[in-house]
């Protein structure tokens, strides 16, 4: 009887132990990773101009019907805001820098959504050309809201004309992806025979003496930016998001591929880079949920989606992209949640 408590008792203590070992280095692996999450810079009070700064950036004429600003109707008043316990939604944001270093317009916004159940990744581009309704401003381009107020600003919009909670941010200045790519290494992506002719010969890239080809290419970060923003070939935006996912993809993949030292330490360099409104708890259920398992990228969509818009001219001098909101609404809910309408989802 003694010698089968003193096993027992032998047992407890080695069971204590183990857990006690766990912890600690749980503990020392929080530490270590907090330490690196405190590199990225936090958004504090975001600044909102006042309505009567508002304004509306002029842009090349893509022709459409001429509509009065009083007279356009999106269709928006009824779209119903998503939720899913095993979905979160990261706002990707790229910006230009203002001449004093403010924040601009957004360039690229790309919802990626992980889905902790299906151990998916999907992208979503956001136009930024899409004409849409701004809580406390008039209506205007989508890229409008991220300098009228931004992120909590742009969340709010994206959410009003979508339906789509977004339950975090992340953004990056032009300047600072070019550190953080160069950081990352270059990027193997396929171009096609125009978009190495435009990157090649370009007035912007020219002095460069850039000599891509048609097919894969091993593009340094200076060429993986130039790539990205191009909307010179093909159909304008529309191709352009397609690029900016693509550059997405092919990080995510390198990355993922690295030893866990590699990434640790690529992790000084890239994190600086980038601003979020996301605390270290957050961010690092994040990465511990898609670093610790076989996730990937799985789809990839751009809004406004085929046949859901149409070219117009805002009062005779704003050219945008006029969308059907209920249409693309009902489409980004099926893409991520595989539900295009109906109650909110908890």
């Amino acid at each position: 009887m003694c010698a089968a408590k003193k096993k027992k008792s032998t047992a407890s203590k080695v069971v204590i132990s183990l857990v006690a070992v766990i912890a600690i280095v749980g503990l020392v692996g929080w530490l270590l990773i907090s330490g690196k999450l405190n590199l990225i810079k936090r958004i504090g009070n975001e600044n909102r101009i006042d309505r009567n700064e508002e304004t509306f950036e002029q842009g090349e004429s893509n022709g459409g019907e001429a509509i009065n600003a009083n007279d356009v109707d999106l269709n928006g008043e009824d779209i119903d805001t998503f939720k899913a316990s095993d979905v979160k939604n990261i706002l990707l944001i790229g910006y230009d820098l203002n001449a004093d270093n403010s924040r601009g317009r957004s360039d690229t916004m790309i919802i990626c959504s992980v889905n902790s159940k299906t151990k998916d990744i999907k992208l979503t581009s956001l136009m930024r050309d899409m004409y849409v309704q701004i809580p406390g401003y008039s209506n205007n381009r989508l890229n409008a809201a991220y300098i009228f107020g931004g992120m909590s600003l742009l969340d709010e919009v994206v959410e009003k004309n979508f339906g789509v909670h977004i339950d975090g941010n992340v953004a990056v200045n032009f300047e600072s992806f070019i550190e953080a790519m160069t950081a990352v290494g270059n990027l193997d992506i396929a171009l096609t025979k125009q978009e190495a002719n435009y990157l090649n010969t370009e007035p912007t890239y020219s002095s460069f003496h850039w000599h891509l080809k048609e097919g894969v290419n091993s593009l340094d970060p200076e060429q993986t930016l130039a790539y990205a923003r191009t909307r010179n070939v093909g159909q304008g935006d529309f191709e352009r998001t397609e690029r900016q996912r693509k550059v997405l993809i092919a990080a995510f993949d390198k990355i993922k591929k690295l030893p866990l030292k590699d990434i640790l330490s690529l992790a000084d360099k890239i994190l600086p880079c980038f601003t979020t409104d996301m605390n270290n708890a957050t961010i690092l259920g994040l990465i511990t949920q898609v670093g610790g398992s076989s996730y990937s990228i799985s789809e990839t969509l751009r809004v406004p989606i085929d046949g859901g818009w149409k070219y117009a001219m805002i009062d005779g001098t704003r050219s945008v992209v006029l969308p059907d909101l209920q249409k693309n609404s009902n489409a980004i809910k099926e893409f991520i949640y595989g539900q295009p309408d109906g109650n909110v989802a908890q």
